[in-house]
């Protein structure tokens, strides 16, 4: 059976909730932006990270590929932040943030946000007229979020270059992850997630000096992003090309394949208190909606 709701679950990520056990007891929590030394924003309530961000299914197209329970593959994204919501100051940071991930520079630095994880296919139960619902669990794979400022403002969507470079600034594991993915119409989908990330590995940290408040409490971030194909201005040609200058390269470079399935990711994350010990990270794609799905050339 062909489904392009296959890689899809991801692509169409509409509802990528990041969330586990307690996190339903989570409070949203302010949090103060920072560069290094100086405070740019206080009480902010979430991010909002560019509609050109951009996924990969790696290995399970071209699309209309046959998708059985069983199958893994990995799913990368990356994106620029362009603005804030809530407390002190403007959206843009006083116009400090470059969030146009053009390769030029605009604005005084650019914040970033790279990541991989393993997906596993749980399920998939035929529906009727040709449709269908794929779900997908988190297998055991590299599973890391990392998150980036930069004052050489090089992040570009079309190469895939400047997206995880600079000064790393967080680094998480992803240990859970659930989501599913609804084929409406031959290029129509929809689809949700979650999964939940946190200081769970030796060298996962988060900088106070860039995001303060994260680390002084227990905190989980509600990341909702929605996923689409195809990916139009999000179209890449590579992803995770460069490496940090304070903490290494965890993610090795991708190159997009004809075997790949290159989606449009849009998202905004918020950080929330977690009532319980460790520091947990809630990463997830929200309700995207109807994801249209193309065979890709």
């Amino acid at each position: 059976m062909k489904i392009f709701r296959k890689l899809l679950p991801l692509a169409t990520v509409a509802g990528l909730l990041f969330a586990a056990g307690a996190a339903q007891a989570d409070v949203i929590t302010p949090f103060t932006i920072k560069d290094g030394t100086n405070v740019l924003a206080t009480n902010v309530n979430s991010l909002d990270w560019a509609e050109t961000g951009s996924g990969l299914a790696k290995g399970i197209g071209p699309f209309g590929s046959p998708l059985a329970v069983g199958t893994k593959f990995d799913f990368l994204y990356q994106a620029t932040l362009v603005g804030k919501a809530g407390g002190t100051g403007s959206p843009s940071l006083g116009g400090r943030l470059d969030g146009e991930a053009n390769g030029s520079a605009d604005g005084l630095f650019e914040i970033t946000i790279a990541a991989r994880m393993t997906e596993v296919v749980s399920s998939v139960v035929p529906g009727p007229g040709g449709t269908a619902t794929a779900n997908f669990n988190l297998a055991p794979g590299q599973n890391q979020v990392a998150i980036y400022f930069d004052t050489n403002q090089n992040a570009n969507t079309a190469t895939g270059v400047g997206f995880d470079d600079g000064i790393m600034i967080a680094l998480l594991t992803i240990d859970t992850n659930s989501s599913v993915f609804q084929l409406l119409a031959p290029n129509n989908g929809q689809g949700s997630a979650r999964l939940h990330a946190g200081l769970l590995s030796p060298g996962d940290f988060i900088d106070a000096n860039y995001l303060e408040g994260v680390t002084s409490l227990l905190f989980g971030i509600d990341f909702q992003s929605s996923l689409n194909y195809p990916a139009d201005t999000s179209t890449t040609t590579g992803f995770h090309r460069n490496g940090s200058s304070n903490n290494g390269d965890p993610f090795a470079t991708d190159l997009v394949a004809g075997n790949d399935i290159l989606f449009k990711v849009d998202g905004s994350n918020r950080f929330t208190r977690v009532p319980e010990p460790g520091t947990m990270l809630l990463m997830g794609i929200g309700l995207l909606g109807l994801a249209r799905l193309r065979r890709r050339a």
